[in-house]
């Protein structure tokens, strides 16, 4: 009776390093048509809780504040673009309850990430507010409608 041995493979697979989070991945996306002086940079958590984003406040040279995503450390990807006070504005003028969804509009890059990361910014902000015993419903705060007039 004749007994086959298993092949063992001497390859080795790569030693996993412990779990950590990710360094904050900064965009290299900036429209150059844009001169905006940057006049505060910052951190927050996303919506979900699940990353660090990274963020700037910028004035354009008529005076209107711009915002823009400039990292994430989760690893989704996000659109570095500048988005100005005046059109968050409008798409939150008139309604009661808004949703990042309605953010996307905002953005020519193409991911879905960036709406939901600017919600973390305005949140962060104090700009927005959840709306109490809703999870994704945001609703301006009075500092919001302030900053519009």
């Amino acid at each position: 009776m004749s007994t086959k041995a298993k092949a063992t493979s001497t390859k080795k697979s790569p030693a996993k390093s412990p779990a950590k989070p990710a360094p904050i991945k900064p965009s290299k996306e900036q429209p150059s048509e844009l001169n905006i002086n940057v006049i505060k940079s910052a951190e927050t958590t996303s919506l979900t809780g699940t990353g660090v984003l990274g963020y700037e406040i910028g004035n354009d040279e008529a005076g209107e504040t711009h915002y823009r995503i400039t990292a994430n450390n989760a690893g989704g990807f996000f659109s570095g673009e500048w988005v100005s006070w005046p059109a968050i504005y409008g798409v939150c003028n008139g309604h009661t309850q808004i949703t990042s969804v309605q953010f996307r509009a905002l953005f020519k890059g193409k991911s879905v990430n960036t709406a939901g990361f600017l919600m973390a910014v305005l949140q962060q902000e104090g700009l927005v507010q959840r709306v109490p015993g809703k999870t994704r419903l945001y609703a301006l705060t009075e500092a919001g409608r302030k900053k519009a007039a």
